[in-house]
């Protein structure tokens, strides 16, 4: 299995907590900070000129706020996006592996005997196998040889198809099944590709200090100006700690709140199960 980044391996609920936790202490910190600078201000100088110089500060911040504010809107909403499109190609990977290895199945029948029923118990092994890798535990260990497994099992089962074809090259019957069991590795591969496109890190590391600097900007003018709503402060941290959780949920396919729906697949294992009963 491949070495996961930092961030996908802890849960999320985890780092919304972090991620919620520093953001309200970088406002509180930021607001203390602007009262002792207002206060420290007061004591010093009280002429027109300060306040001028002071009334300019807090415009100049509160610019300063506003394109932070903008900037993490941006942010925000671009990797909510990527993670979401990457979220529904991962759904339509699953539906299209379940398609492809059903057809592979269908075309069993096409194989003489022993083949066809070796066939069908390898292909019940491998779907099995396929759902076991969507579980949480087995989908983040290295250690875990599933993986290899479904290749020897890929393996196996072109290496049946082939044999049939060798006991008559002139059958095309044999061509199809071995056609579509290329469809179904092909498909395989195209959803583990997509299980390891995720989100780059680095741009949720830019996000954090982003939001950051938002709310330690908008607590130091809170500060200055002498007053804040605490409201408003618990609100902002809320919602941008919801749509980074969002983010990071919908970029985890196999835990968390949204997950991919496994049922396709599902659906083929008991069509597949029939199958093996009958052959007992």
């Amino acid at each position: 299995m491949e070495s996961y980044t930092f961030l996908f391996r802890v849960p999320g609920w985890i780092i919304a907590v972090v991620i919620f936790a520093v953001c309200f202490l970088v406002a509180e910190g930021g607001y203390q900070l602007g009262k002792r600078h207002a206060a420290a201000k007061r004591d010093s100088r009280g002429d027109s000129e300060s306040a001028a110089r002071a009334k300019y500060k807090k415009d100049h911040l509160g610019a300063a706020q506003a394109a932070i504010a903008a900037l993490l809107g941006l942010l925000l909403a671009f990797t909510l996006s990527m993670s979401v499109s990457r979220f529904e190609t991962r759904k339509l990977a699953v539906v299209d592996e379940a398609n492809a290895v059903g057809t592979a199945y269908l075309r069993t029948d096409l194989l003489p005997e022993p083949q066809r029923t070796l066939s069908v118990r390898a292909f019940a092994e491998y779907v099995d196998v396929r759902l076991q890798l969507a579980s949480p535990e087995r989908y983040l260990s290295e250690a875990s040889n599933l993986q290899e497994r479904a290749t020897s099992l890929q393996q196996q089962l072109w290496s049946l198809g082939v044999s049939a074809a060798e006991l008559d090259q002139r059958a095309v019957t044999y061509g199809l099944y071995l056609q579509s069991l290329n469809e179904m590795i092909d498909s395989a591969g195209r959803r583990e590709a997509g299980l390891r496109n995720h989100v780059p890190e680095p741009v949720l590391y830019v996000i954090f200090v982003v939001a950051f600097a938002m709310l330690g900007v908008m607590g130091y003018t809170s500060g200055l100006s002498g007053g804040r709503s605490l409201v408003a402060e618990v609100v902002i941290t809320f919602v941008v700690t919801a749509v980074m959780f969002v983010i990071l949920d919908f970029d985890r396919p196999f835990r968390g709140v949204i997950r991919v729906n496994q049922q396709s697949l599902e659906d083929v294992r008991a069509l597949i199960e029939q199958g093996v009963r009958l052959l007992r």
